[in-house]
């Protein structure tokens, strides 16, 4: 990446040579605070009075040539400094925004930008558009919040419920765009364009809420890196530094444009990633909600022990619903008369891992701590507690997290669950009310500071080997500190959202993109996959594959467990599995244990959510694809699939299982062909070249179909085969080619049944 700075006007330029369809010319950086009598003031970069200077630095990416451009930007003796750096052994440009305080008094701190090219403020961006102009993927600011593909014809994913929801969903402080083409993202996004996108984002992420800005129309394409410092004192003397900007353009096609961006925020955030899955958990939430009590909870455990041998679920968390008011984590209500502490100890008999949810930041008016402790709170303008939102049939309030106190009390809570208590894993929840604007002990620091602050404190008091799962948490600040994330809304026992208590409404809210819905929920599994093993452990939240009280059909059932056993992230059931049918617990099976499978959506620039994902796997020499394709319209619709898109080769003889119909053929080139496949229902196929036997080409005990087989090998007229410890009994089938005629099969030593289909294909059938 090349940068070119006029002194004369103070405008930069960014160009790479490998990339010439996407340029930025004369673009603009700026800094926006307040002075002490309230008066807004904006501070250009510019080449007045400027001074550069460079040094050669080693930092988190490696070698960097790092040069900055020191200016006086105003009358007020504000200094800014730009900085950028570029790196031989890497395709991306870091920036950095610098402001210094001169003056002799306060200022207050609103916004960095750290460029901005848009031709109506006198900077280009320059990118070829395709045919349908420019494609932004917009990046939500937690889970819950809406991501996908946005392009010039959309406006930004809004529903009439946006002004109930907004709190919960989105960054109350971003300005939101209401023009079709223009969109914000948070924290980074992609612009793609004809043959180059522009990833941009922030790769530090724990001092400022960052936002990329995008206009997609052909006329008037324009980019802009903002991030937001909350109103923060800046006293005489001192300086802040924006968060470390990211700049890169990428060649296309290319099926993971992020994928530089996103391994440098795991190098600078020092990201918490496990080398091997979290154990596959259970929870009562989407079966029980709030209407759970002691004895129904260690009721479900008993069924849960009773079918280990069948579904090895290995942790059991205790949701919302035991604690006697919301900021009293450990105290519980009549439901719960003998505590956490013993419950704990309930679950370790029981064989389970205990796992605990809390909303650690988020209080309510009538609990004990808001009570004893209303100086503890975010405040408005008004000096009263904030409003953190409306959940379920209350108000919340949010622990203020600049103060030492505040943090004390979290350290010593984690500590009592975790180290004391014995749940090793809790799940945090409702993390934004950290990030609420209002008035906070120190005036110094940011929302993202105050919310990194808390997560800090609770990951101090759990300890480090304690499993930490976020969830409707902004991601940037969590980076380095969480185990896991959840990256999607909440999932629900139906397609689209609905109000079981107000089925009138259901068409009204049908289309939002943030309420419960499996929609939802698989929209940013596809749309966030490539965070998985980079920032954390992805969670797509619980499988609910029960079939009462649900209104899933078998389709969107085996959709959904495709999607998340071949993305890989946690695994968690939520229904009462003594009463789902055996088909469905057959279904789940498949997915257990969590073999840490992951790849990626092949269409993720040309869908608003994908409907093609591949699985690349390799195990005893041998190499497959697991491919799904998803129909995600309402109403069944013909699939068609080019082989070349996988990398085959004309006149290759090509292997094709269907794992939910249990059928087997050969691929006729050029293309798969599936007609009226279910709305919301999916194929999910294994594809490999024919090769010399044994080889296995369909497989029903797992969805990796292979990667549970530890030796094949054939004695005589005998065929051996050792599967993997699965933590559970086997029962399913295998389909093998075999260059030899069989008479016996033996898995695991045990003599199970073989049937030839003809022509060296062989059907091994496994049960027990």
């Amino acid at each position: 990446m090349q940068v070119d700075f006029d002194r004369k006007t103070g405008r930069l330029s960014f160009y790479h040579t490998a990339t010439p369809t996407v340029k930025i010319h004369a673009g603009s950086a700026w800094a926006i605070y307040r002075l002490e009598n309230g008066q807004p003031q904006q501070a250009f970069l510019s080449g007045n009075r400027s001074s550069i200077s460079e040094q050669n630095i080693v930092d988190v990416h490696g070698m960097t040539d790092q040069t900055d451009v020191l200016c006086m930007a105003d009358s007020h003796r504000i200094a800014l400094t730009y900085r950028f750096k570029a790196y031989s052994s890497r395709p991306f440009l870091l920036i950095q925004l610098t402001i210094q305080n001169q003056s002799q008094s306060p200022i207050y701190l609103e916004d960095f930008c750290l460029i901005q090219a848009d031709p109506l403020q006198g900077g280009v961006l320059d990118i070829l558009p395709p045919p349908g102009g420019l494609q932004f993927l917009k990046i939500g600011w937690l889970g819950w919040s809406y991501t996908g593909l946005r392009t010039p014809q959309d406006h930004n994913s809004t529903s009439w419920l946006d002004g109930f929801t907004s709190q919960s969903y989105a960054n109350p402080v971003t300005a939101r765009p209401k023009q079709p083409g223009e969109f914000w993202s948070e924290g980074w996004a992609v612009l793609a364009g004809e043959q180059a996108a522009l990833v941009a984002g922030f790769v530090s992420t724990s001092r400022q809420f960052g936002q990329v800005y995008a206009r997609t129309l052909p006329s008037t394409p324009a980019i802009r890196l903002t991030t937001q410092l909350d109103g923060i004192r800046l006293d005489p003397g001192e300086s802040c530094d924006s968060e470390w900007g990211y700049l890169q353009f990428v060649p296309l096609p290319n099926p993971e444009p992020q994928a530089d961006f996103l391994d440098a925020v795991s190098r600078q955030m020092h990201a918490r990633v496990a080398a091997s899955p979290p154990p596959a958990m259970w929870t009562h939430w989407y079966q029980y909600y709030h209407d759970i009590s002691e004895q129904l909870f260690l009721k479900a455990l008993d069924t849960l022990a009773q079918e280990r041998d069948n579904l090895p679920l290995l942790s059991a968390e205790l949701d919302d619903g035991y604690q006697s008011a919301w900021g009293d984590w450990l105290s519980t209500n009549a439901s719960f008369p003998h505590g956490l502490e013993w419950l704990a100890g309930q679950v370790r008999q029981r064989g389970f891992t205990p796992g605990l949810w809390l909303a650690p930041f988020a209080v309510e008016r009538r609990s004990a701590l808001a009570r004893l402790h209303p100086n503890w709170l975010v405040m408005n303008k008004r000096g009263k507690p904030a409003n953190a939102g409306f959940l379920y049939n209350m108000f919340i309030q949010a622990l203020d997290l600049t103060n030492p106190q505040v943090l004390e009390h979290l350290r010593t809570m984690a500590n009592t669950l975790s180290q004391q208590w014995g749940f090793r894993m809790l799940k945090i929840d409702f993390l934004n009310a950290a990030a609420l604007p209002g008035h906070r002990f120190n005036p110094k620091h940011t929302r993202a500071e105050a919310l990194r602050a808390g997560l800090q404190a609770i990951r101090q008091g759990a300890g480090e080997e304690t499993f930490l799962l976020g969830c409707g948490c902004p991601f940037g600040p969590a980076i380095g500190l969480v185990d896991a994330m959840r990256i999607g809304p909440d999932t629900a026992p139906a397609w689209s959202p609905y109000f079981h208590w107000l089925e009138w409404a259901g068409p009204l809210i049908k289309n939002n993109p943030s309420m419960p819905a499996l929609r939802n929920a698989l929209r940013n599994t596809l749309n966030l996959n490539s965070l998985h093993r980079r920032w954390w452990w992805n969670d797509p939240d619980c499988l609910v594959i029960r079939d009462d009280d649900s209104r899933l059909d078998d389709a969107e059932v085996q959709s959904a467990i495709s999607l998340i056993g071949l993305s890989g992230g946690m695994l968690i059931s939520s229904d009462d599995l003594g009463k789902v049918s055996a088909k469905r617990q057959r279904w789940l099976r498949c997915v257990l244990p969590n073999l840490g499978l992951h790849g990626l959506p092949l269409d993720g620039l040309k869908q608003e959510m994908p409907r093609v994902y591949r699985v690349q796997l390799e195990n005893l020499g041998q190499q497959w694809q697991l491919l799904a394709l998803f129909n995600w319209e309402d109403h069944p619709r013909d699939i068609r699939f080019q082989l070349a898109d996988l990398g085959f080769s004309p006149g290759t003889q090509i292997h094709v299982f269907d794992f939910w119909e249990q059928e087997y053929h050969q691929a006729a080139w050029p293309e798969l062909r599936f007609n009226a496949v279910a709305a919301h229902g999916c194929k999910l196929l294994r594809l490999c070249l024919a090769g010399a036997g044994p080889q296995l080409v369909g497989d029903t005990l797992h969805i990796s179909m292979g990667m549970e087989i530890d030796s094949v090998r054939i004695e005589a007229s005998r065929l051996f085969i050792i599967i993997l410890d699965v933590s559970r009994k086997l029962e399913g089938q295998l389909w093998l080619f075999l260059d030899a005629e069989i008479t016996e099969a033996y898995v695991n030593e045990k003599q199970v049944s073989i049937e030839p289909l003809g022509q060296g294909l062989y059907l091994v059938g496994i049960s027990g």
